[in-house]
């Protein structure tokens, strides 16, 4: 798989919490210096649209698709992933983004049930999106256990990933 086929590239990604506070951001590039007039204006837009659909019954739109920049928006119970991604949606993505959002809510349960505003609580948060940008391992007969979330290289006698924290404790 190389990098001209259509297969979907994350630039983006915003963990914003329902009450419409962006928690965590990282992009690509792992600036930091990004231009938050764009993004407070794109999540503005994002949430009246999610407030539209949080309480609406069944979630239908997930995925917006314009000529270079799409949209992938995956709700959790108590917070929402918005993913800006290139190429073409596929279930490798979905379930990833899925799987992040479960992730986020299993390390930061309380946070999410308890909102306080107090971003000081969601340490953390900011490197779990961030492996959403690490790159996908070529497929290979590879023995070695790996981290569900983002695939580092685990010790099969710990439970927790020492690289994003990810615990696997229940799965083992």
């Amino acid at each position: 798989m190389g990098m001209d086929d259509d297969s979907p590239q994350i630039q983006e990604a915003f963990l914003v919490h329902k009450s419409g506070c962006l928690i965590a951001y990282s992009n690509a590039k792992g600036e930091d210096d990004q231009d938050f007039d764009i993004v407070a204006g794109m999540l503005t837009a994002i949430q009246s649209f999610v407030k539209d659909t949080f309480g609406a019954g069944e979630w239908s739109l997930k995925r917006l698709e314009f000529e270079d920049r799409n949209l992938f928006i995956e709700l959790g119970d108590h917070i929402y992933l918005a993913i800006i991604y290139n190429g073409k949606a596929d279930v490798k993505l979905q379930s990833k983004i899925e799987r992040t959002v479960d992730i986020v809510e299993e390390n930061f349960w309380e946070q999410c049930r308890n909102w306080t505003g107090d971003m000081d609580e969601w340490e953390g948060s900011k490197e779990l999106i961030g492996t959403l940008f690490l790159p996908e391992e070529e497929e290979e007969v590879d023995t070695t256990p790996r981290c569900e979330l983002c695939g580092a290289q685990i010790d099969p006698h710990d439970s927790q990933c020492s690289v994003c924290g990810y615990d696997f404790s229940q799965f083992i």
